[in-house]
Order: C-alpha cells, then structure tokens, then sequence
C-alpha cells in the first residue's frame, strides 16, 4: 500500500490471469469505467477473474475457519499487486434471479441494508395519502410512521408499483389463455365444444357443466348471456349436485 494511500485508485500490476499478458493498468474509484475490445481480448478476464476474484477471496477470508470450510475454495488470480480493491458486486449477462423485478440491490441484500440504515437514522414522518407518490399513488413504506397525535406501527411489504406497464406489471411478458384454444364458439357443451384433453361430451368433467343449471347445454358458447359466460370460464367454486351427486363446480378457466 502507498503511504498516504487514499483509496481512489484500483492498482493491477502484472495481471496474467487466462489470456492476459502481464497487464498493468489503474483504475479510479467512484467513475464510471468502460473495457472494450473484440472477443478474446481480455475484458472478462481482467474485470472478472482478476479484480472480482480477488475481492471476493478477501471477503472471504474475514470469515471464521468454521464459516469458510462451507464456502468454495478460491484461488488468487494470477496476479503481481491488487491494492486499492473495496467489494465488488457482480452482475453479469446472466439472470440475476428467479423474479424479472429483481436489481443489484435486492440481489445482494444491500436494499434490505439500506432499510435497516434508514431505520436506525431516519426521521420517519407521515404526510397526506399522495406526500411520497411521485407522480403515481401505487407506493406502499414499511416501518414505524409517527404523527401528531402519537406513534403508529405499520407492517407492511415494501411494494413499489408505480410506473410498471399495467399490463404485464413490470415483468416484460404477459401469460394469457388463447380462449380460442381452450373452446370452440359455434359448438354447445354437448357437441363437445370444450377442447382441453380429457373433457369429452359424454365425460364426468363435461358433466359438471351441463348438470349445474348456470349454463344451457344445448345452446352454442358464441349465444351465452354475458352472465352465462361468466359462470362458464370464471365462477368461483361452488357446490351443486350433479346426477344427485354432491359436487364442486367451478368455471373453465381456473380449473
């Protein structure tokens, strides 16, 4: 370490990690730094297997002897000097995590930590209904909110819906149910105009429907009322009896 070192910098002095060549190279703190070059050239090789690698073994050497027997042995990167190296968090090309909302800081936890910062040194304060909306009302807080009259402790889920597309709520895909797929409009439940394998006309399953009295069994699906339609593909569960059996009936759609 230089004397009077005062950490701006990421010094690498003879990086021969993978493909690289006994590379030196500074890199400041706090900026925005770029590596390009063509395939091959040595920028994952630098940026991951080097200066990554080797704050992560760091990390893990803070660790008891007991803690890192549970953790993967890592090597330190072909490398001469790494100094100046602060935690590194990775976030490559690819998925982070199972949920498409996920970022850098519920991947790492390090929104959860700024919760408990905000917490211990914040000064929680409760304003009208839309004082925290940011142009949307669709923002929920979680913590103790203190008002005049005294203190209030809410438990509530952070959950941050403003500005998502209303239709696929933030994840980018929207899941439906082709309903031209699922029935056949100019057919009635007896000509088998269900499609789904396994709802035969004379079946058990197709049974439900023309024995619960919501929907007519002769009349083609593209002649329901709108409440007939509704009790088709989206009623609720509900009991009715069928051939003087006790059953449950509920709409297409959700069974």
């Amino acid at each position: 370490m230089h004397v009077a070192d005062n950490h701006d910098l990421i010094r690498v002095q003879g990086a021969r990690e993978n493909n690289l060549k006994d590379v030196s190279v500074e890199l400041p703190k706090r900026r925005l730094t770029v590596f390009t070059g063509v395939s091959g050239s040595g920028k994952s090789s630098l940026v991951f297997s080097t200066i990554a690698a080797e704050s992560q073994r760091l990390i893990n050497e803070t660790y008891s002897a007991f803690l890192q027997g549970f953790m993967p042995t890592l090597a330190r990167p072909e490398v001469d000097v790494l100094e100046g190296l602060t935690t590194a968090i990775i976030v490559d090309q690819e998925r982070m995590g199972a949920n498409a909302r996920s970022t850098v800081g519920t991947v790492t936890d390090a929104n959860a930590m700024l919760r408990v910062l905000f917490s211990r040194l914040g000064s929680p304060h409760i304003g009208p209904p839309i004082a925290f909306s940011f142009n949307v009302p669709a923002r929920k807080a979680s913590g103790v909110m203190t008002s005049a009259t005294g203190e209030k402790k809410i438990v509530r889920d952070v959950v941050y819906h403003g500005g998502m597309c209303p239709n696929c709520e933030g994840r980018g895909t929207v899941s439906d149910i082709d309903l031209s797929q699922v029935f056949d409009e100019t057919k009635s439940l007896t000509e088998g105009a269900i499609m789904v394998p396994g709802y035969t006309a004379d079946g058990w399953m197709v049974r439900t429907f023309t024995e619960s009295g919501f929907v007519d069994p002769g009349k083609p699906i593209r002649d329901y009322t709108a409440q007939e339609r509704h009790d088709f593909l989206y009623k609720e569960p509900t009991k009715i009896k069928a051939k003087g059996i006790n059953v449950t009936y509920e709409g297409l759609i959700p069974k």
